[in-house]
């Protein structure tokens, strides 16, 4: 190697021959650990990576290629990759002429001993590492090496006479050598797409000048075994035939993916894809040629003429097709018979409308045969039979293609053929959708259920795509095989015609004929007996895809109310079922709420068979909410507000007897039963209170100014049953171990009347506000829920926001309270408390500002139970001091609550004396604190928050304000470590013209670049990054 050696030539104190076989013992160590830890094959790593980069890295490659042992050899040229790829700008052109040929001579070399593939493999990496360089003048690679492993060259050329690489190159090789040949020629496209944009100063791509001479390697080896077929000469290894496959592939790979200035066009691959597809009948080449032809298919490569697609469908219906047929339908799932599955289904895709149209040859009826045949595979699709979620796949794109046909386009009778083949692909897909039985379901693993499940959703989709072709007959199918299901109690074909019923409701809703289907099951004596009666024994299964179905009919039970009460006596009835619990529950609650004013007498019913599901294992806190809020529902049906009295007390009683079993068992401190059973209550309490809500459609736009005449809800404010849900409330929150869930549960009963003007849930605006005042806001996680709540109960009254000047007040100084203390004791300040507590004033600034800006006294005493002692501070002042200690800090939610909160204060009108006052009062200490954050007080994320506090200042109070920027600047520049090096007056000079462009920006969205420039002046240009 040392006339090959690289310029800058290693250390001459080095052994070389001691570091050799230090490589060769740490190689050994790698490649057969014996025991070592992660740590030690680490630690081997490590070391010959530094080996490999070091400057001896090229004499010790050398000496591990010519050693006996295969994993040294291999090490070897991969320490010759990793030299080239790190040291080439090191390589002079004399040096890059000896290494290429050293390598080349290498190669040939060990090609001719027999090396194993492995190692030339990596030596060809090597060589393809040299010849992908940019300034390499190594052209014809794949040619150079042919003629160098004949021995007619051993020295790469630079400029070519003309060679007969096909002629005289390729027949001087034997078999190793074309195999070796092949090896070189696919790394070398490999690693060419890998770098599809690299040009060499020919401004072409390295692989340019070898392309057409891969195509004709590749095509001298296949037309060799072609040869042998045809004459009927055994061919015992096709291993190089093979090779010369998956090099084609790559090749294909690289026309598709590099740009050329020379392409090679369709036709001069001709000879090539003829013996592609005639490899299709070659034993052992047939796979491999059938992937390359299936990706080629699928791409729409117009290198497959018509010839070509005739000879591919020619081998598909052929016995050799029909064996992988017969195999596939065997459940032989081995490779070769998937690939050819795949043939099939690319193939037919390409021309899908016109097969199932009938407009092709009788040839092509075979494909469609095909589909038929594999629908019937083995087992359950997807867990045991691996074909029908393909075709599945493929008869859901037909059935999208078929909706886009014209009437006007096709013959009637050749639509009707299409819809017949569409029609008789839905039956097929019908027979695959029967539910395994418990036993079977057992023996699959996880992948086998997901993959079943996986097939039975894409059958969903299958369906809907094949209803606009079909129509409403696809639903007279799936009637009829309920019927006749329900009639013999046949439950697995019951439980699959119901699913695909249940896949059609959002399709079919509105259509009358498909309704008249619907009434012929619902309507029957069977489904009446099925639904009311307990002899008839239905599968879990079936039972619980009934129930989701029934839940999503929910329309056309709107407009077929004589079905609801059976209808709802079946989810009733199968809410005591374990598996169908949670879906019965979902569709009752649906159900009555969309029918309630037809269900108003069947409320005896339901309570009863609530009472009976309260007390089951399976009555969860989700179940039992739908349950309750659906007929709640109904209950808000009833004409009178007397009616519905008895029927809430029944409903609600438990749950208020839940509520003091909840506190029964704080007091004996089993807290975390006591949080569950309340969390219950809770819940189901509001629930209730949301099933009340009155039947319209739409939002409550609580944003509206609108009023309508103020209601008179004084029959539910002096009612007992609106005490007993007050008495419990305050139960909660005055002798409970309170946490989140229990906050939570009772701000979603006060929310549960916030839409209403009158009800059993409309509380007095004075007994919401006070529940709210006296939850601790330090409960962890409470201050989001109560303030959000807070805001919800403001915005229900913004019609009105005079008559709740009280509570208003009684909710700001709530949070007065928690600022005060946070104020007072900085080493407490909470981040989600500040937060929430300035969200909630912000939100109420639109319409509730004049009650902020006059509580400028201190707080009247005893407002809240818990009143801190001593003087109080005043409301106001507190609040906007605590606003700015946020505005300044460094929590990311308060600063920004706190800048939403000026800019809204600051956008207020000005033409009351409050208002007047605070911005007179305030604004030297906003614009204070505003300039010390944007200049690098901040962090960049707060940026444009901040500046949106600094544009409403120009834009709103500029002469009021420039004065007092002025001075924060000032301020900014005498203070201690700011002038970052640079004399007073530069740094005045710069805060002088910050302050003229944003005043003259007037508080446009130019102010953020500004501002932003500023920054990163102040902050140091490391920070200047795009963001």
């Amino acid at each position: 190697m040392d006339e090959v050696m690289p310029a800058g030539a290693p250390d001459p104190a080095v052994d070389i021959n001691a570091l050799l076989e230090e490589t060769k013992n740490l190689v050994s160590e790698l490649y057969h650990p014996r025991g070592r830890t992660p740590a030690e094959l680490k630690a081997v790593q490590d070391r010959l990576q530094v080996i490999q980069k070091s400057p001896q890295g090229w004499q010790i490659a050398d000496g591990l290629l010519g050693a006996d042992d295969t994993d040294m050899r291999f090490f070897g040229a991969l320490t010759f990759t990793v030299k080239i790829n790190q040291d080439w700008n090191e390589l002079s052109e004399k040096d890059v002429q000896d290494l290429l040929t050293y390598l080349m001579q290498r190669f040939v070399a060990l090609v001719n001993w027999g090396e194993k593939p492995l190692v030339l493999r990596k030596l060809a990496s090597s060589l393809v590492a040299v010849f992908l360089r940019p300034n390499t003048t190594w052209n014809r690679a794949i040619c150079d090496l042919a003629e160098s492993l004949s021995n007619r060259n051993q020295v790469p050329k630079e400029q070519y006479l003309p060679t007969d690489f096909e002629g005289a190159a390729l027949p001087a090789l034997n078999e190793i050598q074309i195999a070796a040949l092949l090896l070189f020629s696919t790394t070398m496209a490999e690693e060419a797409v890998k770098r599809s944009s690299q040009v060499r100063r020919s401004g072409e791509h390295p692989v340019a000048d070898n392309i057409r001479d891969a195509f004709c390697l590749c095509d001298f080896v296949l037309r060799h075994f072609l040869r042998q077929f045809v004459l009927g000469n055994p061919v015992n290894d096709v291993s190089i035939g093979i090779e010369a496959l998956e090099s084609y592939r790559a090749w294909l790979n690289v026309r598709a993916n590099i740009r050329m200035r020379e392409p090679i066009e369709a036709s001069e691959l001709s000879s090539q894809m003829e013996n592609l597809v005639q490899c299709l009948g070659i034993p052992g080449l047939s796979k491999p040629a059938t992937e390359i032809l299936t990706e080629l298919l699928g791409s729409g490569d117009k290198t497959l003429t018509d010839w070509h697609l005739n000879v591919i469908l020619e081998y598909i219906v052929s016995e050799a097709g029909s064996a992988h047929v017969t195999a596939l339908l065997d459940g032989d799932y081995e490779d070769e018979h998937m690939s050819f599955l795949e043939l099939v289904l690319t193939y037919s895709s390409t021309r899908r409308v016109e097969l199932l149209l009938g407009a092709l040859t009788p040839t092509h009826e075979k494909l469609l045969a095909y589909m038929d045949t594999l629908f019937h595979g083995p087992g359950y699709p997807g867990a045991e039979d691996k074909v029908a979620p393909h075709l599945l796949e493929w008869w859901t794109e037909a059935a999208d293609e078929l909706q886009e046909l014209s009437p006007e386009e096709y013959e009637s009778s050749k639509l009707e053929h299409a819809r017949q083949n569409l029609a008789k692909a839905v039956l097929n897909c019908f027979g695959r959708l029967l539910y395994p039985s418990r036993e079977q379901l057992d023996q699959w693993d996880h992948d086998d259920k997901s993959e079943y499940h996986s097939f039975r959703r894409d059958a969903r989709d299958f369906l809907l795509a094949a209803y606009p072709t079909l129509g409403v007959e696809l639903v007279q199918l799936f009637q009829q095989r309920t019927q006749s299901a329900l009639e013999t109690e046949n439950w697995k074909n019951f439980e699959a015609s119901v699913f695909c019923l249940a896949q059609l409701s959002e399709a079919v809703d509105g259509n009358e004929q498909a309704a008249q289907c619907l009434n012929e099951i619902f309507f029957s004596d069977k489904f009446a007996a099925l639904c009311v009666s307990q002899e008839t024994q239905i599968t879990l299964k079936a039972r619980q895809t009934l129930v989701d179905m029934l839940g999503k009919y929910e329309i056309f039970f709107e407009r077929t109310r004589a079905l609801l009460p059976r209808v709802l006596t079946f989810l009733f009835a199968s809410l005591n079922v374990a598996s169908c619990t949670a879906a019965a529950a979902r569709s009752i609650s649906s159900l009555c709420k969309s029918c309630r004013t037809a269900l108003t007498s069947e409320l005896p019913v339901f309570l009863n068979l609530f009472r009976e599901f309260h007390q089951l294992p399976a009555a969860t806190v989700q179940n039992l909410e739908r349950v309750v809020e659906g007929i709640a529902a109904v209950i808000q049906a009833l004409d009178s507000d007397e009616a519905k009295v008895p029927y809430l007390n029944d409903l609600l009683s438990p749950f208020h007897a839940h509520a003091m079993a909840a506190r029964e068992e704080a007091q004996k401190g089993d807290v975390e039963a006591a949080r569950n059973r309340g969390h219950l209550a809770l819940s189901c309490i509001a629930s209730i209170g949301r099933g009340l809500r009155a039947d319209v459609d739409g939002v409550v736009d609580l944003e509206s100014d609108k009023d309508s005449h103020v209601a008179d809800n004084t029959f539910w404010t002096s009612h007992p049953c609106q005490q007993g849900i007050i008495q419990c409330l305050e139960m909660f929150l005055s002798d409970f171990p309170l946490d989140v869930t229990i906050v939570e549960g009772v701000c979603e009963v006060l929310k549960a009347g916030f839409t209403e003007k009158m009800g059993l849930y409309v509380f007095h605006p004075r007994t919401t506000a006070t529940f709210l005042a006296n939850i601790p806001l330090g409960i962890n996680g409470a201050a989001d829920v109560v303030m959000s709540t807070a805001s919800a109960f403001l915005a229900s009254h913004k019609a009105r926001p005079n008559e709740i000047r009280e509570e208003a007040g009684l909710l700001i100084i709530h949070v007065y309270y928690a600022f005060r203390f946070m104020l007072e004791n900085p080493e407490q300040r909470d981040p989600e408390i500040a937060n929430s507590g300035i969200g909630f004033l912000t939100r109420l600034l639109g319409k509730y500002y004049p009650i902020l800006f006059s509580l400028t006294n201190p707080p009247p005493p005893k407002t809240v139970q818990d009143t801190p002692t001593g003087p109080e501070p005043p409301v106001l002042s507190t609040i906007l001091d605590f606003t700015l200690t946020a505005l300044r800090g460094p929590e990311p939610l308060p600063l920004r609550s706190a800048s939403q909160f000026w800019v809204g204060t600051l956008s207020l009108p000005v033409n009351t004396g409050p208002i007047q006052r605070v911005i007179r009062d305030y604004l030297p200490r906003l614009c204070h604190v505003v300039i010390t954050q944007l200049g690098g007080g901040c962090a960049r994320s707060d940026l444009n928050h901040l500046t949106e506090v600094l544009k409403k200042i120009v834009f709103k109070y500029q002469g009021a304000a420039q004065p007092h920027l002025a001075a924060a600047l000032e301020a900014l520049r005498t203070k201690d470590g700011n002038q970052q090096q640079q004399q007073p007056e530069a740094v005045s000079k710069e805060h002088d013209r910050f302050l003229s462009m944003v005043l003259a920006a007037r508080g446009s969205a130019a102010t953020n670049q500004i501002v932003r420039q500023f920054w990163v002046k102040c902050r140091g240009a490391g920070f200047d990054y795009a963001g």
